[in-house]
């Protein structure tokens, strides 16, 4: 979330403006020097009065916490804290002022995430007649594959399982192309044994890179749910996690229950010693993908993950830190199904 800081003159004009993340400098903004205040943000009022010039007038500094403001996209609080500037004779010549926001524009952020939905969809048709003629080239260098090293039970089991798994996309396409709103199909689904061919799958990716990568089953209930989904969801999590380590570390995958509200979920739960999620892309789901990302990707795989998990009536919840790994929670409700 974004914070501001700006100091003003006695006049309430601006004479500085930063743009601040995670309390560091982050953008200057000089476009609006010499504006008042109250023209670049909503008047900071207090007991009838305006604070910013109740600091200048006393010259003692005050904090306000969990401040409402109201734009026209939605409401906003902030913490503030004022402080004056004094001259070397003491006399106040100014103020500085901090705004640190405690929450986001609601309205804004669903103006986001509905223009990004919008941005998916237009490729998105593409992207399937895309895939199928690689997808098609695969399938046939699998059923060589095995014809030709039918003795080998390792890679006769490996091409079994990619030959099963190009059919499932190949049917996820099939009913994309062919249906205006993506039908699911929701039956009854072993959490543990889709983990299993998650581990299956991206096993020989962990060991190119010398990474533990292992499944702790806890019991659980069977759900109700789109496999292909959620299998989905749980590989771009994975996949974020090896994107995110170089050599060496664990990735562990951990099934078990967990209560949120009185509701009973069954959790999936993806951990990594990899390198964290930066500050500054807090790892808060309810952020949009950053389109301006090009080495890393755009954050789509995340934002993804998200919308299946919440469509099955789930929650992700993240926690990270720089350097020492990520953790990810999936929650899928025991007594779940489709949100309309």
């Amino acid at each position: 979330m974004n914070s501001y800081k700006l100091t003003v003159n006695k006049d309430l004009e601006i004479i500085s403006l930063s743009l601040l993340q995670d309390g560091l400098q982050e953008k200057v903004l000089n476009e609006f020097l010499g504006l008042p205040y109250n023209h670049v943000f909503p008047k900071i009022i207090a007991d009838g009065c305006d604070v910013v010039g109740k600091v200048l007038f006393s010259g003692m500094p005050l904090s306000i916490n969990d401040y409402q403001i109201v734009s026209f996209c939605g409401e906003i609080r902030v913490n503030i804290d004022i402080q004056p500037i004094h001259d070397e004779a003491r006399k106040v010549v100014g103020a500085e002022i901090l705004l640190e926001s405690c929450s986001d524009c609601s309205v804004f952020a669903d103006m986001q995430r509905e223009h990004l939905l919008i941005s998916i969809g237009k490729n998105s048709a593409a992207l399937a007649h895309g895939v199928r003629n690689p997808l098609n080239a695969i399938k046939g260098a699998v059923v060589y594959l095995k014809e030709k090293f039918g003795n080998e039970s390792t890679l006769v089991d490996f091409a079994e399982l990619i030959e099963m798994e190009i059919l499932k996309l190949d049917r996820f396409i099939s009913r994309f192309l062919s249906t205006s709103q993506l039908e699911s199909e929701f039956v009854d689904v072993n959490v543990n044994d889709l983990i299993r061919d998650v581990l299956t799958m991206s096993n020989y990716q962990a060991c190119t890179k010398n990474i533990i990568f292992s499944g702790e089953f806890g019991d659980v209930p069977e759900i109700k749910a789109d496999p292909f989904q959620i299998k989905h969801a749980v590989m771009n999590i994975v996949n974020n996690s090896f994107d995110a380590m170089t050599r060496g570390g664990s990735i562990i995958l951990k099934t078990g229950t967990a209560q949120r509200d009185d509701c009973a979920y069954v959790s999936i739960e993806i951990s990594d010693t990899g390198r964290g999620i930066p500050q500054e892309r807090s790892p808060v789901v309810s952020v949009v993908p950053d389109r301006n990302r090009k080495k890393e990707g755009r954050g789509f795989g995340l934002f993804i993950t998200r919308e299946i998990i919440q469509y099955h009536g789930g929650h992700l919840e993240i926690s990270s830190k720089k350097n020492l790994g990520t953790r990810v929670k999936v929650l899928l409700p025991v007594k779940g199904g489709p949100l309309s």
